[in-house]
């Protein structure tokens, strides 16, 4: 069934959602950009920083809104770390919702930004030199990834709201899609959600959140294999790192 979502005003300016099928926001109602900053770009891209990438590959599962992917965008130009974006998403935000959110007015990229929801569902395109994409319009459960990632940005609804995506199977399966010393980071930080990212096989980290959240998560996958498996065959992501290196694809000038 579709979902309906309504705009929120969050407090540090930025737009939210609700969704009236989970009723719960897309973001924090504390402030959606400030939120996704601290979650996914410093919790997450500046942590493998220490490290000396070249080249990051990101899963992000529930693109939702599309602020995450922008961020990551301005994160691969302010760096000049290539980032090869891969999201997911079963409930997309319709082109009328799309229009209204202010993310790219606040952050300065608003055809980039209006362009990430336009463009094809399962098409990789290279947005610049640093910034690779695609969004898959499937739920998680259905899709069979076949690359690696170096960080998930895990940014399901809730466990209240979505629980099947924060219990084993589903988190066995990003676990089997991380490349070793790859990480894992979510808002959430449930007892019970970090209990199965170890059962899997992951490191878990209680990191001080954004506000309005005391706690967020951070799993880091260590070397060894965990023992469960994916199970479902619907869909397949191939990556061509080659042409992205190289600077071949479709390119889209974000101006």
């Amino acid at each position: 069934m579709p979902d309906n979502q309504l705009l929120q005003l969050s407090k540090d300016g930025s737009h939210t959602l609700m969704s009236e099928k989970f009723q719960v926001t897309y973001h924090s109602i504390h402030g959606a950009v400030t939120e996704s900053n601290v979650v996914f770009i410093d919790a997450g891209l500046n942590f493998l920083l220490k490290d000396n990438y070249s080249f990051i590959s990101v899963f992000e599962m529930g693109f939702g809104t599309g602020l995450n992917a922008l961020l990551a965008y301005i994160w691969a130009e302010k760096n000049q770390i290539i980032l090869v974006y891969h999201t997911v998403e079963a409930f997309p935000v319709s082109k009328e919702i799309s229009d209204q959110l202010n993310y790219g007015d606040i952050l300065g990229h608003k055809e980039l930004f209006q362009q990430l929801h336009r463009c094809e569902w399962g098409l990789e395109i290279s947005i610049s030199p640093y910034f690779s994409f695609c969004k898959y319009h499937i739920a998680l459960e259905n899709l069979v990834v076949k690359t690696k990632a170096d960080v998930i940005f895990f940014d399901a609804f809730s466990p209240a709201s979505q629980p099947l995506l924060w219990e084993i199977p589903i988190l066995a399966k990003m676990y089997k899609i991380l490349n070793n010393n790859g990480i894992f980071v979510s808002y959430c930080a449930q007892g019970a959600f970090k209990r199965n990212l170890k059962t899997v096989g992951f490191r878990v980290e209680g990191i001080p959140g954004p506000p309005g959240k005391r706690e967020m998560t951070r799993a880091i996958k260590d070397q060894g294999k965990s023992k469960y498996v994916e199970i479902s065959e619907d869909i397949t992501i191939d990556l061509v790192i080659e042409s992205i290196v190289t600077g071949g694809g479709t390119i889209i000038n974000p101006d």
